[in-house]
């Protein structure tokens, strides 16, 4: 029974003498807390800062990799493989379709960009913003076609 109660107030002495010992501790550091750390101010921007052009264009980069496409025309039974690139804005991206695609769908060459929109259609446009194909998602990877009757297009993403 002694050697239990030793115990029991070696641990308690233990504790006591812990707590004490963190408390003068924490005392120099409670006047240090109104201070930033610079570490992490650092990473915080500040309300009037704007991203420098290799910042923004690096996010984009890491939003919307790259990606290819399978262009078919089950009608004409051609194919070709197109780019949709690097993000430009929130929902815009860089496209472009090879010369071989003029065969695939007439116009596809001069398209430059490709804009997702919120219900998860996609247009792809010209310079000039003209719309030159409207596509819905279908299964999978795969967009259709749905502005223009009778085309039988589909989008296919490679791997």
């Amino acid at each position: 029974m002694k050697s239990s109660l030793a115990i029991v107030a070696t641990v308690l002495l233990c504790a006591g003498a812990s707590l004490v010992g963190l408390s003068i501790w924490a005392l120099p550091q409670r006047s240090e807390q109104m201070a930033a750390d610079p570490i992490v101010l650092g990473t915080i921007p500040s309300a009037n800062h704007t991203p420098s052009a290799f910042a923004a264009r690096l996010h984009a980069g890491s939003v919307s990799p790259p990606a290819m496409f399978s262009v078919s025309n089950f009608t004409r039974k051609t194919v070709c493989l197109v780019e949709r690139g690097a993000a430009l804005t929130s929902r815009s991206r860089d496209f472009f379709a090879p010369p071989d695609c003029e065969e695939v769908w007439p116009g596809l060459i001069r398209a430059t960009t490709w804009t997702q929109h919120e219900d998860g259609s996609v247009t792809i446009s010209d310079p000039g913003g003209a719309t030159l194909l409207t596509l819905v998602r279908g299964r999978h990877f795969s967009y259709e076609v749905t502005d223009i009757p009778g085309a039988d297009l589909a989008l296919l993403m490679l791997p």
